[in-house]
């Protein structure tokens, strides 16, 4: 199959591959699939002529030609679609937590600390909604073939084995930050793209949540969450495209609904010799296109629930 201009010829591939720590290896399907626009360079090779916007922020650019889709709402909440932008608008309709394909004019404007941006409505007519409620809609069989998440995720690993808080930054999304849950029902820690860099050695404290006991977890990113993260950053895990991948449970695990429409990869390490079957970690990796480039946006921690 030829690709016409303005489009980019992926591979359509379901996969699950067993990945050290150099390098991520499958063993693919491919069916040609054309998918509409020009993918940019390898993030890793792009990451450091991205220009670091605040969080949140759209500025009009390529990314307003590529469908959108519902973003951060649980499911069974809608996000309403107000007249004009600010809560104070009227409501002119609403969009299911799931919805995707949405069509963005782009226009926006801003409030305060906060971003607005005007959207084509499903029943006609435009509306307005915030830009942090957004993201762009990346269809599951064109994300699992994109050639350029592999060694997304090798870069992350690395970055995390070396403690390298500037290598992280580089590819963590340029708007949205990076958010961590120690556990898929525990709330998110939120950093900023301009604190990234100090991930593994600010000595800032942070609410993680609770344990299943009701004991609060509380503690920096170095002493809560990047031990954990250390199972998947060294080693042989597992790999898996949209897809959780878990040893035995107790509770449980899954990928929130409020990240429905972002995709993401699993990294499971199971139990070693020796341990508890139980002694599985498994971390759901979200990865958001920013102007139709991937960057790393959601770390979500699966535990078997005791």
């Amino acid at each position: 199959m030829i690709a016409r201009p303005g489009q980019a010829l992926l591979k359509l591939a379901a996969f699950v591959c067993v990945v050290g720590f150099a390098a991520l290896g499958c063993s693919r399907g491919t069916i040609p699939i054309l998918v509409g626009g020009d993918l940019l360079p390898s993030t890793l090779t792009a990451a450091a002529g991205v220009t670091r916007t605040p969080l949140y922020l759209f500025t009009p650019g390529p990314g307003f030609q590529f469908p959108h889709a519902v973003f951060g709402i649980p499911e069974g909440e809608t996000l309403v679609i107000r007249q004009v932008a600010g809560v104070s608008g009227g409501a002119v309709g609403s969009l299911e937590f799931g919805q995707r394909g949405l069509a963005l004019t782009g226009t926006t404007t801003s409030l305060g600390s906060s971003t607005w941006v005007e959207i084509r409505r499903p029943s006609g007519g435009t509306g307005w909604v915030p830009a942090l409620s957004l993201t762009q809609d990346v269809p599951p069989e064109a994300f699992c073939s994109d050639s350029r998440i592999e060694p997304l995720l090798a870069a992350l690993r690395r970055t995390i084995a070396d403690r390298d808080g500037v290598g992280l930054q580089a590819i963590v999304s340029p708007r949205r930050g990076l958010a961590i849950r120690y556990d898929w029902w525990n709330p998110e820690v939120i950093f900023r793209p301009g604190d990234v860099a100090t991930l593994f050695q600010a000595n800032t404290e942070y609410d993680w949540g609770t344990q299943l006991s009701g004991g609060a977890i509380r503690g920096t990113a170095a002493d809560v969450v990047v031990p954990r993260l250390d199972r998947i950053a060294a080693g042989e895990v597992v790999f898996a495209c949209n897809e959780t991948r878990i040893g035995p449970a107790l509770r449980e695990a899954r990928w929130p609904s409020e990240y429905s429409n972002l995709n993401y990869s699993a990294l499971f390490f199971p139990s070693q010799p020796g341990e508890s079957e139980y002694a599985w970690t498994t971390w759901l990796v979200g990865i958001e296109y920013v102007d139709n480039q991937p960057y790393i946006s959601r770390l979500v921690q699966l535990r078997a629930g005791i």
